[in-house]
């Protein structure tokens, strides 16, 4: 792709993300008034995460990688699995503790990462945030789509690796945190 094209399209990823974020009150009315699982709903809620990874891809090939798209896209992705576990739980699909472990799980993420970037520690999503992100939300997919008694185990597999990711992160901003305040110190003392 030339570097003129490249230029121009720029934008894109950052679009994308906000037309996620558009999408959630829509996705939200669907899911409140959903009878139970649908087809339907699986597959929107599945099409909008998958463009998680297309303004991601974009953002790369693009060399369009923005601060804007680093707190943007994150908080979409978040605000995403939200509805989709509000909609889990309104539907009683799961047994409450389920859909509530992510749920908290995401809201103290969203938080942490308010409070970090606050103190200067800034978190990167690495291999592990990216895949328990895309095996959250396709659980969470094909749990609005289906009511299955193995979809049970696979989701419940889901929240063990959101629980895991969170404490993995929890010790990296841990880390990021001595650090600063270790080159802090020594700064002080020279």
């Amino acid at each position: 792709m030339s570097g003129g094209i490249k230029r121009r399209l720029r934008w894109l990823p950052n679009a994308i993300t906000i037309a996620r974020l558009a999408v959630l009150p829509v996705l939200l009315w669907l899911c409140i008034v959903a009878d139970g699982p649908s087809w339907p709903l699986g597959i929107v809620f599945g099409a909008v995460a998958f463009t998680d990874f297309v303004d991601g891809r974009l953002a790369t090939l693009l060399d369009a990688r923005t601060a804007l798209g680093r707190v943007l896209d994150p908080l979409a992705d978040r605000l995403l699995m939200v509805v989709g576990l509000v909609g889990l739980l309104v539907m009683d699909r799961f047994p409450w503790p389920a859909p509530t472990i992510v749920l908290v799980r995401d809201i103290a993420a969203i938080a942490g990462v308010i409070w970090l970037s606050r103190r200067g520690v800034r978190l990167e999503v690495d291999f592990a945030g990216k895949v328990s992100s895309g095996f959250n939300m396709g659980s969470v997919a094909v749990g609005l789509a289906i009511s299955a008694p193995w979809m049970d185990v696979v989701f419940w597999c889901a929240v063990g690796l959101s629980v895991l990711t969170f404490v993995h992160y929890a010790a990296i901003a841990v880390e990021q945190m001595r650090a600063g305040r270790r080159a802090e110190a020594a700064s002080t003392t020279t």
